[in-house]
C-alpha cells in the first residue's frame, strides 16, 4: 500500500507542478492536462490493484462513479460536470489510498 500511496503523490505532485509552471509559461498547460490525463489513467490502474486485495465500499463508490461519469460523458459530450468529477475522482482515491494504508499500518505496525 506503500507503494501505491508513493506513486499517487508523485503523479498528482506533477501534474500541480505543471499547472503552477504554467501561470508563467502557456506551453506548461498543456503539459499539465496530458499530465492530468495520465493521472487518471494512473489512478484507475491503482484502484484495479487495490480492489484485487480489498474490498471496499469506498473502491466500489469510485468504480460506479468512474463508470457513470463515462457513461454521461458519451451520452452529452462535454458538460459542466466534464471538469467537475475528475478532479473529485482524484480527491476520492487519494482519500481512499490513505484510509487503507491507515488501516494496513493498524494491522502491521512494523
Amino acid at each position: 500500500m506503500k507503494i501505491r500511496s508513493i506513486i499517487n503523490y508523485i503523479t498528482l505532485a506533477v501534474a500541480f507542478l505543471l499547472m503552477a509552471a504554467g501561470f508563467r509559461d502557456d506551453n506548461f498547460f498543456m503539459a499539465a492536462m496530458l499530465s492530468a490525463f495520465i493521472t487518471g489513467i494512473i489512478q484507475v490502474f491503482l484502484a484495479l490493484s487495490m480492489l484485487e486485495k480489498r474490498n471496499s465500499n469506498l473502491l466500489n463508490v469510485y468504480f460506479l462513479i468512474t463508470v457513470l461519469y463515462f457513461i454521461l460523458l458519451t451520452i452529452f459530450g462535454k458538460q459542466f460536470f466534464t471538469f467537475i468529477v475528475p478532479p473529485a475522482l482524484v480527491i476520492l482515491l487519494t482519500y481512499i489510498i490513505y484510509i487503507e494504508r491507515k488501516k494496513e499500518k493498524l494491522i502491521n505496525p512494523n
